[in-house]
């Protein structure tokens, strides 16, 4: 045995560590000495605690590591949880290649125009507000000028005073049109409706992308344009009816150049579901059940960082074991169906777990360098897409999908097919169809 201080120098780990992985119970010493409380290890505790490190590495948290750790892990579990980090990492890319672009972008408009952006656009909610208000249906902005006049007039009764901290506030329900809109003030308590003036709670917004804009109304439509750029780049959607807090202006009888008006657009982030659904035009799988096949190709080993046909040339592993497979495509005796990507283990770059084959009736005669994989009977649900949006609808079937759904992932392989042949100058935008197995 070893002392906890010779472990640590064999591992070049540090004591503290050891100790700490001991109190979560991923690495207790494999004796402690009871008058002493000295720990003692072992040199076959290095391993378990090298795929420790290693799945630290890779960024699993210690929770999740414990559970990796069981040796009565299932190797469809094994897979279901490395699939879901491989999805938060590339979320991860994803999110900093944009921040990455953003920065770019900003450096690009320094250096052409000399200066900072004019607008700055920040998110944050909203909440719900208490607010007396008047709604009509309008056209142009003098219209929006008279209900703010009736507004102020009303609740000036009450002896409110608009301002900053209780502004104006426009809500456009119909703003493109400009036809349906709701002029507001903030109330401290309820209050008696009175004529025109209705008394209600104004919804608050979970996430609103704000912009403030100095000067002319006549100069809105660029601080909207600004906003709607934003959201595209940042992966956003309009999510509900915009509006226009009044910070100075109107109720101030102030000149148009002296107006300070926040722009409030809510907004949502573009989900996977949605993305699924834009791509695919289809929400919800079709389920069947699929009797017992097999399946001729050519095996994968390692690992991919996206989807085939993603980067052209690069990260293109999967890929050109299908470009291989295509030209000695003739060579697979008794197909009986389409190609078919087969996921059958976990990936690893030790041994095989892909296969980019084909359906047979029978496995006879196997071509030099393919194997062959039994898959049994299972139900599936099925989902349309293309090669373009797989690593979305794997990410929406794993993430979104499976938990509201009702149904269990089942311990069988999962693949993809492909209904039609093969387009080389198009690859991104050839059809398939995921199988993901179900209980």
């Amino acid at each position: 045995m070893l002392k906890i201080g010779e472990f640590s120098k064999l591992a070049q780990v540090s004591i503290k560590t050891l100790r700490y992985y001991a109190e979560l119970g991923l690495l207790k010493p494999d004796w402690v000495d009871r008058y002493t409380g000295y720990r003692y290890y072992t040199l076959q505790q290095l391993p378990r605690l090298n795929r420790i490190l290693t799945l630290k590495e890779l960024g699993f948290p210690l929770v999740q590591i414990e559970r990796l750790l069981h040796e009565n892990l299932s190797v469809d579990e094994l897979r279901r949880l490395m699939r879901l980090r491989q999805a938060e990492l590339e979320e991860h890319v994803r999110v900093e290649q944009m921040r990455l672009d953003q920065v770019a972008a900003r450096l690009r408009l320094i250096e052409q125009e000399g200066r900072q952006p004019h607008y700055e656009v920040v998110t944050r909610p909203i909440p719900a507000m208490l607010v007396a208000g008047i709604r009509d249906t309008v056209e142009g902005d003098g219209n929006v000028r008279h209900l703010f006049e009736e507004l102020r007039h009303s609740v000036a009764e009450w002896g409110i005073t608009p301002g900053p901290l209780t502004p104006f506030i426009a809500v456009y329900y119909d703003w493109e049109y400009c036809s349906s809109v709701e002029v507001v003030v903030p109330l401290d308590k309820r209050r008696r409706a009175r004529g025109r003036v209705e008394i209600h709670e104004l919804p608050g917004i979970d996430t609103a992308a704000c912009l403030v804009h100095e000067g002319r109304s006549d100069q809105f439509t660029a601080a909207y344009q600004a906003l709607t750029q934003w959201t595209q780049v940042h992966g956003y959607r309009r999510a509900s009816h915009n509006r226009e807090v009044y910070l100075q202006g109107f109720a101030d009888d102030g000149a148009d150049e002296s107006f300070v008006t926040e722009f409030q657009l809510p907004v949502e982030p573009v989900s996977l579901s949605k993305i699924y659904a834009m791509e695919t035009q289809i929400m919800e799988p079709t389920i069947v059940n699929k009797e017992a096949f097999a399946v001729v190709g050519l095996p994968f080993t390692g690992f991919i960082s996206s989807a085939p046909y993603a980067d052209g040339e690069n990260n293109n592993e999967i890929g050109k074991v299908w470009d291989v497979f295509n030209a000695r495509y003739e060579e697979v005796p008794n197909i009986t169906g389409p190609t078919c990507g087969l996921c059958f283990a976990m990936p690893n770059d030790k041994e095989p777990w892909y296969i980019a084959g084909v359906e047979v009736s029978q496995v006879t005669n196997l071509p030099a360098g393919m194997i062959s994989k039994h898959v049994p009977a299972q139900r599936y649900a099925v989902f349309p897409c293309t090669l373009k949006t797989i690593s979305d609808t794997y990410r929406y079937i794993t993430e979104e999908w499976q938990q509201k759904s009702g149904y269990e992932h089942a311990e069988s392989p999962d693949f993809e097919y492909y209904d039609e042949p093969f387009d080389p100058v198009s690859p991104q935008d050839m059809k398939l169809k995921v199988y993901w197995p179900i209980k």
